[in-house]
């Protein structure tokens, strides 16, 4: 359950983690029949790219608790046994993961039966094995040696997965999705973005070493960086003031 083990689980299993959000907007169109306003996806805010309906809808999934107070202090010991802290970033539960499954499951409510039969199946475990159904507080040892049973996928990709096997699986990628999409888990995988950036051209050195040179006239059709903030206006015949 390292970390970095866990990222490239995800990486490789991108595929499959996709299958989260195959159904974008995957509410039950009995629910949002009607609801959607028609300039919905013209009414842009200008803090993003969600329209008023998408800001509506996210509210309505905000509002509903689908797990309990129990069920969300076992999802929290869970999320940093995937994802414990370490030197790459924070546990998952600190970085709203819990909030994010709990999202999902009132999102695509496929997920809400192997979610909940899952942590039912982990509160029996804990008891037949430990004599404790609270799987939170068991000790360190006791909770691997549960998750170790179910942690694993077969060799043969066509065998239909237990249910205990089938929960952790949905679970681990839960957690890796909504951690590796919150702003630590971004920092943690070292993703830049698409940030604007200076570059100069070759380096003096190495157009000295081949012996080459840039040629004037083609630097001069290139972009000023002293100026790269101005906004260029033109006049009313469109041609370029600046």
């Amino acid at each position: 359950m390292d970390r970095r083990e866990s990222l490239k689980n995800l990486l490789i299993g991108a595929a499959a983690t996709g299958a989260l959000f195959k159904a974008t907007g995957c509410e039950d169109p009995a629910v949002i029949s009607g609801d959607q306003p028609d300039t919905a996806l013209k009414s842009y805010a200008f803090e993003g790219t969600r329209t008023d309906w998408e800001k509506q809808r996210d509210a309505r999934m905000h509002a509903v608790d689908f797990f309990n107070d129990g069920e969300r202090k076992t999802l929290d010991v869970l999320a940093d046994l995937i994802l414990p802290e370490d030197e790459g970033g924070p546990a998952a539960s600190t970085t709203g993961t819990t909030e994010f499954i709990e999202f999902m499951a009132n999102d695509y409510p496929a997920f809400q039966l192997p979610l909940r039969g899952g942590l039912s199946w982990l509160s029996g475990e804990s008891l037949d094995r430990f004599g404790n159904n609270d799987f939170t507080q068991l000790t360190a040892p006791q909770q691997t040696a549960i998750l170790d049973d179910i942690a694993y996928l077969p060799d043969d990709k066509e065998e239909i997965l237990s249910a205990p096997v089938a929960f952790f699986d949905l679970l681990r990628k839960l957690v890796q999705t909504g951690y590796f999409t919150s702003k630590e888990g971004i920092k943690d995988l070292g993703y830049q973005g698409n940030q604007p950036n200076l570059w100069d051209g070759v380096p003096e050195e190495v157009l000295a070493k081949h012996d080459v040179d840039y040629d004037p006239e083609w630097l001069a059709k290139c972009i000023d960086h002293e100026t790269r903030d101005e906004v260029a206006r033109w006049d009313d015949n469109m041609n370029l003031l600046n």
